[in-house]
């Protein structure tokens, strides 16, 4: 949740935060943020055609998440960039999930992410319905960590498909130490040193959510392993090699693994 935002300190300069992410930061542009004073004098709540002056606890959420996120900027995947900060909008509005503000453009999907107060983020691209992505914007940045720190490794993609809401079932004991920091709702993580496991939402058209099960290992030879670990983990859900790796833009035929340059 958004609190004491005169306390707030910017996510790339917090020492609380994972050493991998304060790494993956280091590499971020960060652009010049909006005042304080200007969010509170302008912050206002749109309900179809009635703008009124948003309540306190939504002015606040937006300061502290300008001056904790606010200006940072970096490519993950597709090349486009991850943007945070209001971008001088400090309008709030109402989503299936509760109300909101625009304080997030993903770059991969090239869709606007809405923040809410409690600092969870949630997505509706195209006609899909909207969905609650991340529990927190640090979990959201930790995944990002997470997923550039091991894009390179060799890899195998699956993809499995279950009933809307419904998370693909994961014998945890036959994988890595899970990482709670970068895991939230359409998202989980499990790594070491020789295996890391990304589980993820990526689609929910309607009736079904799509989900892509990706295993890494830091070195070929470790990858038959680490697959069949993964396999197992998933038993019983009819989890298919996937057609096509967005990470390095290829098809995968049948159960080919990806070695990156």
């Amino acid at each position: 949740m958004f609190t004491d935002s005169l306390h707030v300190v910017h996510v790339a300069d917090d020492p609380c935060v994972s050493g991998r992410l304060r790494s993956f930061l280091a590499g971020a542009t960060r652009r010049a943020t909006l005042p304080a004073d200007e969010i509170r004098s302008a912050a206002a709540l749109q309900i179809d055609d009635r703008r009124s002056p948003a309540p306190t606890e939504l002015v606040t959420a937006m300061v502290a998440f300008e001056r904790r996120y606010g200006g940072l900027s970096y490519p993950l995947i597709v090349g486009n960039a991850m943007e945070y900060g209001l971008d001088g909008d400090v309008t709030a509005y109402p989503t299936a999930d509760g109300v909101a503000f625009a304080g997030i453009l993903d770059g991969d999907w090239n869709w606007a992410v809405d923040v809410l107060p409690d600092g969870r983020t949630a997505m509706a691209p195209g006609a899909w319905s909207s969905r609650i992505i991340d529990r927190t914007v640090d979990q959201r940045l930790e995944k990002h960590a997470l997923l550039a720190a091991v894009r390179r490794w060799p890899h195998r993609a699956y993809e499995c498909f279950t009933p809307v809401g419904v998370p693909p079932g994961v014998r945890a004991e036959l994988l890595p130490p899970p990482v709670p920091e970068a895991s939230g709702p359409a998202d989980r993580w499990w790594f070491d040193d020789a295996i890391a496991v990304q589980l993820t939402l990526h689609g929910w058209p309607p009736r079904l959510d799509h989900w892509i099960v990706r295993v890494f290992a830091p070195a070929g030879g470790l990858l038959s392993g680490a697959d069949a670990a993964v396999r197992a983990a998933l038993h019983g859900q009819r989890a298919t090699p996937a057609g096509w790796c967005e990470l390095c833009v290829r098809g995968l035929p049948g159960a080919d693994a990806c070695h990156p340059a």
